[in-house]
């Protein structure tokens, strides 16, 4: 009986001493969350490596098919959707616009991101591993 009559007086007194710590919890779980997508901001541009130097690779514009306004991507060949550029194997972001690279299946052509190591429809292997610049 005393737990309950414990957990009741708990439930009924002390409203303004939670109330006041709640606003400072929700304002420092708002910052973290800010914290947090910088770090994630942070380790997505690391990941791509921007350096002062010039890269060897080549972008090409990819060919349309005739009597379309279809833009053809050939299989396992990384590309950019919005740019309609095709990379050199290896690339995972788009030197124009710095979006993620798509990349068609050689095996089923089943569209997948640049990065990905597998298809996820065949397990066909992409040769992102193999081709993954080592530092």
């Amino acid at each position: 009986m005393d737990l309950i009559r414990d957990v009741a007086d708990w439930l009924a007194t002390g409203w303004g001493d939670r109330l006041g710590l709640f606003f400072p919890l929700v304002l420092l779980g708002v910052l973290g969350l800010y914290v947090l997508w910088l770090i994630i901001g942070y380790l997505r541009v690391s990941q791509v490596g921007i350096n002062d130097k010039p890269t060897d690779q080549t972008v090409v514009a990819l060919p349309s098919s005739p009597g379309s306004d279809a833009i053809e991507h050939p299989r396992g060949v990384p590309y950019c959707r919005v740019d309609q550029l095709g990379f050199p194997a290896g690339a995972r972001f788009c030197t124009s616009c710095e979006r993620d690279l798509s990349l068609d299946c050689t095996n089923c052509g089943a569209t997948l991101s640049a990065g990905d190591a597998s298809c996820y429809r065949c397990g066909t292997r992409t040769g992102v591993a193999d081709t993954a610049l080592l530092s």
